[in-house]
């Protein structure tokens, strides 16, 4: 019996059109300077590179060295609704639990997403951030979500099994719009710098153990290895500390990071204010004052190492919730959300 089947010529399905839309959309409501890359086929998770530049003047931009990893979705049919958003608790040290004596009501979108792709980003960690973007290609609006953080701050905390489901529906704030500028640069600048910030948090937390050694100063009970042989190889008398080499340690260990790109980043106040204590530790130690006593000084440096590390702390549990359907979320965005008290 011979085949009625007549051989047809390669097709374009709607929906490699829809994509190839979705990213123009994407790249018209991005800065002109940026670079978007698309990944090679086929991509197992990742559909386009963003590059972050800096813009210099009308001629010329300068790469930052931050990257974006997105994934695109598509559809032609997008609701926006209003939710309410309970305050919930640190999820970071703890479940997810709701305080529903206060709400706010925020509009949000919703997409049904695979759970492979959701562990599979699960499992490359935070160090870079990996955003969905779902595109209307119909009315041009195009919504993002940090998957990392969304993972990691909503989905974890709510749904620990959420394996043995075949899909996760995503909730998008909708505040979250590539059409809003200023919503995007925010956002973006902080989830571009995410990489630098992780190897400051590295490079504080490497010298103020170092600084604690120097001044045999510690927070912890526990002696180390190198304290034992310290011990073991001083002096009858003691060891003693060599306030100059102490010095110059400490004024190479600020010249290391006070030229990080991390301080850029006028989104998240903190930053600015641990690099003035830091650049004010520094003339203290270039220009010391005759009366200075030396415990204040001590203090100073002690101080300062503190509130750079606990930059860390601040990171993981107030700046990844940013952008997120959560309530402490919401300040985040450059316009007020009314916080409602519950009858």
């Amino acid at each position: 019996m011979e085949s009625t089947d007549k051989a047809r010529r390669k097709r374009r399905v709607v929906q490699h059109i829809m994509e190839d839309s979705s990213y123009e959309i994407i790249k018209k409501h991005l800065p002109k300077e940026w670079v978007i890359r698309h990944f090679n086929q086929p991509d197992y998770g990742i559909d386009l590179v963003i590059e972050l530049f800096d813009k210099i003047d009308e001629r010329v931009s300068e790469t930052l060295g931050e990257f974006i990893y997105v994934q695109v979705k598509s559809v032609t049919e997008l609701e926006e609704k209003r939710e309410r958003i309970y305050p919930v608790s640190n999820v970071a040290k703890g479940f997810w639990q709701e305080d529903k004596t206060e709400y706010a009501e925020v509009p949000i979108v919703k997409y049904p997403f695979d759970t492979d792709s959701i562990y599979t980003i699960q499992t490359w960690g935070a160090s870079v951030a990996v955003l969905l973007i779902v595109v209307n290609v119909r009315t041009e609006d195009a919504y993002f979500i940090c998957l990392n953080d969304y993972i990691d701050k909503v989905i974890l905390p709510k749904l620990p099994t959420y394996e043995e489901q075949g899909s996760v529906t995503i909730s998008i704030p909708a505040y979250n719009n590539l059409k809003d500028s200023e919503v995007t640069g925010a956002a973006f600048g902080l989830y571009g710098k995410r990489a630098k910030l992780l190897a400051a948090f590295s490079k504080f937390f490497y010298q103020k153990n170092e600084i604690g050694y120097m001044f045999q100063f510690k927070t912890w009970p526990i002696i180390t290895y190198r304290e034992k042989l310290d011990m073991e190889n001083a002096d009858e008398d003691g060891a003693t500390i060599d306030s100059k080499a102490i010095n110059d340690t400490l004024l190479l260990f600020i010249e290391q990071i006070e030229h990080l790109d991390i301080w850029d980043y006028g989104g998240w106040l903190p930053l600015a204010a641990s690099k003035a204590e830091l650049l004010s530790l520094k003339h203290h130690l270039l220009h010391p004052e005759p009366d200075e006593a030396p415990e204040f000084i001590l203090h100073k440096i002690l101080l300062t190492w503190h509130q750079l590390t606990n930059l860390a702390t601040m990171y993981e549990e107030i700046c990844r919730e940013w952008f997120l359907p959560k309530m402490l979320a919401l300040y985040s965005y450059p316009k007020p959300v009314e916080i409602v008290k519950a009858s």
